[in-house]
């Protein structure tokens, strides 16, 4: 009893060649291939080709140089779509004294090419190429899909951050109110992000004078006792308009000790702050109208009752308020600590000074082994120290690092492949503080490049 053939996967080529024997060999090659089955198209002319190449769905092209109509170039050059891309890889079949042709035709598009010898040993070669070539295509495509998917998910990740209904800064210890980084929330008092980083006051800017004197203390007792920053106070709006904020910010220390920087959010109390203004106002109300009304005891009993009855459902409703603005801070730190990819900072030195759980995870290690304590380089492979150091010190004078390619080791010794994108938090004086760094793992992408 005979076995039953296993179906071959289908690879569907166009054979654009005028040379009826060459055609003939290249079916006759690709026929003997044991893995791919062929199913191929054939054109005698360019424009024969281009008419098949837009009616088929091709896997790939063979495409000879010499045609009776078209040179390679000019085939390549009307394949292409209006956005410039190659909508199907192409293979370039050209005689020995033509491979700087064959080099040009590639810088128009073309995914590889064959020399055609005379003993014609290149059929040889001919079904490893077009595979080679489809593999890479369709590592392209899943690097171009991957990159959209990554776009995709920053773009969700900052429209997050940026539309919480409060908002996000970090200051520099070095003086009170130093800003590095303030999201563009701070619309809302009708300032741009850009004003805000380029005041000397930072922070500070906009306090109410009567509040200046509060602020400085808690901020240095802050910074003086490392304990976390809580403290309401007004900010003037652009327009001289009062509102109060919740200011509540912790304290990032260096594995000395040293303050490095702190790092906050601003909650807008003012509609909370007016609701304990109004209840002020009804405590007043009702001592006044216990003075005046002694002898109505009875009556104004009921009437306190009744007051304190509303007072205690506003207070309900200020505890509830309290709550949720506090239920989005906690969305705003579990948004950082679970992303879908990892985010650290470095110090000037690639000192970690701050990391999400994600990259934790990444890495094998906890918080406490590598915040202050381990650099950058220290999680790498030797052949990616090199890459990281000289890309890091152009990193910092630049501010930008894109699509940084490295390796790093896991704790237990698996080596993982990355991708590194990164901007710069530099003081006012242009010198560089820290990094905002994503980090994402491309090692199955990289194993099959």
């Amino acid at each position: 009893m005979t076995k039953p053939q296993m179906t071959r996967p289908q690879i569907r080529a166009l054979i654009v060649e005028d040379d009826l024997v060459d055609r003939m060999a290249c079916r006759r090659a690709l026929g003997q291939d044991p893995d791919y089955e062929f199913v191929l198209s054939e054109a005698e002319t360019g424009r024969k080709g281009l008419q098949l190449a837009h009616a088929q769905k091709l896997d790939c092209i063979l495409l000879d140089y010499h045609l009776p109509d078209l040179n390679g170039m000019e085939f390549l050059t009307k394949l292409r779509t209006d956005l410039g891309e190659m909508p199907v890889p192409v293979m370039m079949l050209t005689g020995a004294d033509n491979a700087s042709v064959a080099v040009e035709a590639m810088k128009l598009g073309a995914q590889d090419y064959l020399v055609k010898d005379v003993n014609r040993q290149y059929l040889e070669l001919l079904s490893v190429v077009i595979q080679r070539v489809l593999r890479e295509r369709q590592t392209l495509m899943e690097k171009k899909q991957a990159e959209e998917n990554l776009l995709q998910a920053e773009a969700k990740f900052r429209f997050l951050v940026e539309h919480i209904p409060a908002i996000i800064y970090t200051s520099a210890q070095d003086a009170p109110g130093n800003l590095l980084y303030i999201s563009p929330q701070i619309s809302q008092l009708g300032f741009t992000a850009e004003e805000w980083l380029a005041d000397p006051e930072g922070a500070l800017k906009q306090v109410h004078p009567e509040d200046k004197t509060l602020v400085h203390e808690e901020i240095a007792r802050s910074y003086r006792r490392g304990e976390s920053l809580r403290c309401e106070y007004r900010l003037l709006t652009r327009d001289g308009k009062v509102r109060w904020f919740l200011n509540e910010g912790s304290l990032m220390r260096h594995e000395t000790g040293k303050p490095l920087f702190l790092q906050g959010v601003l909650v807008d109390i003012t509609e909370a702050k007016k609701v304990e203004e109004e209840l002020q106002q009804h405590r007043r109300r009702l001592q006044e109208l216990v003075a005046l009304h002694t002898r109505q005891y009875d009556k104004q009993n009921a009437m306190l009752a009744s007051a304190n009855t509303h007072l205690s459902d506003m207070l309900v409703e200020c505890k509830q308020e309290r709550s949720a603005l506090k239920k989005n801070a906690d969305q705003f730190a579990d948004l950082y600590h679970n992303a879908p990819c990892s985010y650290y900072s470095l110090d000037a030195d690639g000192v970690f000074v701050q990391i999400n759980d994600t990259a934790l995870k990444y890495l094998g290690r906890t918080r406490e082994d590598v915040v202050g304590k381990m650099k950058f380089t220290d999680l790498l492979t030797p052949a990616s120290v090199k890459t990281f150091v000289e890309s890091f010190q152009c990193f910092k004078e630049s501010g930008w690092m894109h699509d940084l390619k490295l390796e790093i080791e896991h704790k237990d010794g698996t080596k993982l492949s990355v991708l590194l994108n990164a901007n710069a938090i530099k003081d006012a004086t242009d010198r560089f503080v820290m990094s905002r760094s994503m980090m994402f793992e491309i090692t199955d992408r990289k194993g099959a490049e």
